[in-house]
């Protein structure tokens, strides 16, 4: 994402530097290596821990070095910039930015991911109204604040509403949708080709859950929908990792399924990524409502674009569930309410109501999850000062 914004500054004639950490997002150890091929983007590599996120400790520790690496960086690259643009991990790294904008005479803008400290409540870290609350809620008003606030930026409808509390003077918090990054959509033959390698049948509807299985989502409805369900021709599929992954691993191996067991597989690669996102006839995605607004899953812009519907397991008023229902491509039913993810999924059996409910998807996706709009509405934000 940051790739393609930091293309389009440079095709508007910016120059874009990016300070990055040499142990990459989660100890990948790629930190920066697309945009530093890019001309015009320059990427400054600091040297920090990168034990990635074997535990919290671990995570901690990361962040740790890299503040403690970032601080001279910011105060010695040049040329001077006109903007600094701070995201979301490390934590607060917009207090950082702020004060360092002062001190360099820059504006700053926040381009927000994940909204702290309430992604702090979401892991059980601190306790809501509690002392730690309180002082970090006032840290993350510092962080957004000043004169030189150029722009605060998030990427859904709940998300701005949430930055809201955290932004004075009666600043009003942005959004842009993050776009889809797959690149191309899979034919029919090479999706039919790996539904076939897997194992699944022309008679079966595979519900599929692909990404990050953290602690913000949840799984137990679709599970129990999809194990009485498993006799009428209904398939489960999760691919990924994260925090849930060994639950949904014990959930579903626990009882008799009557017809297709479930399948567990891992990431894919990004050259299989479309025939993978094709390969389900309706994909499954979820968030805790207490999660609502403090993060927005990315899934849905790829599922859209490969024309799928979502059963979403959320609440309607999530960005998530909001795009759903205006979409009319998918399914939204609350957590806790079994026997509206069996309708749902009764009905996505379906196959003229999952083709209308895909066109649909594939059309929202084109107006409001285009790379070709969304790119450029984030760096007209960023480029607001001139």
């Amino acid at each position: 994402m940051l790739e393609a914004v930091a293309m389009e500054l440079v095709r508007r004639g910016h120059a874009v530097t990016v300070l990055a950490a040499t142990g990459g997002y989660g100890g990948s150890g790629d930190a920066g290596e697309k945009l530093g091929g890019e001309k015009g983007v320059r990427v400054k590599r600091m040297k920090a821990l990168s034990f990635g996120r074997a535990s919290k400790l671990a995570k901690l520790l990361d962040y740790a070095s890299y503040y403690v690496a970032m601080v001279p960086r910011l105060m010695m690259v040049g040329p001077r910039p006109d903007v600094m643009v701070a995201l979301t991990t490390p934590p607060f790294l917009s207090v950082l930015i702020r004060i360092a904008s002062r001190l360099r005479g820059a504006r700053h803008a926040h381009w927000v991911m994940d909204v702290y400290p309430d992604v702090m409540l979401g892991y059980g870290m601190i306790r809501e109204a509690g002392l730690s609350h309180h002082v970090l809620r006032a840290v993350a008003r510092f962080g957004f604040g000043g004169a030189r606030c150029l722009a605060v930026l998030g990427l859904g409808p709940d998300m701005a509403e949430k930055l809201a509390a955290y932004c004075a003077d009666g600043r009003k918090p942005e959004w842009v949708a993050l776009w889809e990054t797959a690149g191309r959509t899979a034919g029919e033959g090479e999706t039919e080709a790996l539904r076939k390698a897997r194992g699944w049948g022309e008679g079966e509807t595979v519900f599929l859950y692909s990404g990050n299985m953290g602690l913000g989502h949840c799984f137990g409805d679709v599970i129990a929908a999809g194990r009485r369900l498993s006799g009428e021709g209904v398939r489960l599929a999760f691919f990924g990792r994260g925090g849930r992954r060994r639950e949904v691993e014990m959930a579903v191996g626990v009882g008799e399924w009557g017809g297709a067991v479930p399948v567990m597989g891992d990431y894919v690669s990004q050259e299989e990524l479309p025939a993978h996102l094709a390969s389900g006839d309706v994909h499954l995605a979820s968030l805790d409502p207490r999660w609502d607004g403090t993060m927005v899953p990315s899934k849905l812009q790829g599922i859209f674009f490969s024309g799928r519907p979502v059963l979403f397991t959320g609440s309607a008023t999530s960005s998530i569930g909001r795009w759903i229902l205006e979409s009319g491509a998918g399914w939204v039913c609350a957590p806790g309410d079994e026997e509206g993810h069996v309708a749902a999924m009764r009905e996505a059996r379906d196959s003229v109501v999952r083709a209308r409910m895909g066109a649909a998807a594939r059309a929202y996706a084109e107006r409001h999850f285009s790379r070709a709009i969304n790119v450029p509405r984030v760096a007209e934000i960023l480029t607001q000062y001139e």
